[in-house]
């Protein structure tokens, strides 16, 4: 196997963009990834068991739990180049232009990888609209409280009984599941729950307030075309002009 670590980036959303450059290294060499994550991913429960479900891994564990030792390994970090490519999301690219420049590679981002999740024996709730809102500091301390949390919630668009929200104390490959297939489309903002229904290409809303329709000096179809795969699903609304029809 290949030994990969990912030991800097704890949000569940940015984590994920390493996916597609991870898959195209696994389809180049055909060799199954030992991948190390950062323990403050922690908090999400059951990643491990959801990148387990990837083909592309052999084995999964945190940073903690192993000494790195002595053996070769790649770090796969966002912190590459932009891509003149932009098929997929911006930020995918960078994980896979880290790893061509630093260790001398020649590995295509895989545009056709899809997380993989399980069909469970739950009720998939198809009466009802799956809403995933953005975690408040109750649920996760070090939340970025500049932009909104609970977006979806306050909105009162969502408050009668055709939507259902996403329970975060769940494990991630029931959420993941419930959002893949369940057959309405699913409706989120700016959330790691959001990019990873991009990377199963569900048909996901992403709505966004005044919060971020500049970020960092950037307008928000910035933001979106960094996170978001062009030929997907996902479609980027203003919550204050959208009508749920």
């Amino acid at each position: 196997m290949i030994t990969v670590y990912s030991p800097r980036i704890h949000n569940l959303g940015d984590f994920a963009h390493c996916l597609p450059a991870l898959s195209g290294l696994y389809k180049k060499t055909g060799e199954k990834i030992s991948f190390g994550i950062c323990d403050r991913l922690q908090r999400f429960k059951g990643i491990k068991e959801l990148l387990l479900n990837q083909e592309m891994f052999g084995d999964v564990y945190f940073m903690s739990e192993r000494s790195m030792g002595t053996e070769l390994y790649l770090i796969v970090d966002d912190h590459g180049d932009d891509s003149e490519e932009n098929i997929n999301a911006m930020a995918a690219y960078r994980n896979v232009n880290y790893l061509n420049k630093h260790y001398n590679l020649d590995i295509e981002i895989d545009n056709d990888f899809e997380l993989n999740v399980p069909e469970l024996d739950i009720d998939y709730c198809n009466d009802k609209f799956l809403v995933g809102d953005r975690w408040s500091p109750s649920d996760a301390p070090d939340v970025d409280d500049r932009r909104k949390s609970n977006l979806l919630k306050s909105s009162g668009l969502f408050d009668d009984d055709r939507f259902k929200y996403l329970d975060y104390s769940n494990d991630l490959v029931y959420n993941c599941s419930l959002i893949k297939y369940n057959s309405n489309p699913f409706y989120t903002t700016f959330t790691g729950t959001g990019i990873l229904s991009d990377l199963m290409n569900k048909e996901t809303y992403i709505l966004y307030d005044d919060d971020v329709s500049m970020w960092d000096g950037k307008p928000v179809e910035y933001s979106f075309n960094l996170h978001y795969i062009k030929n997907r699903k996902s479609k980027l609304r203003y919550i204050k002009n959208f009508e749920f029809k």
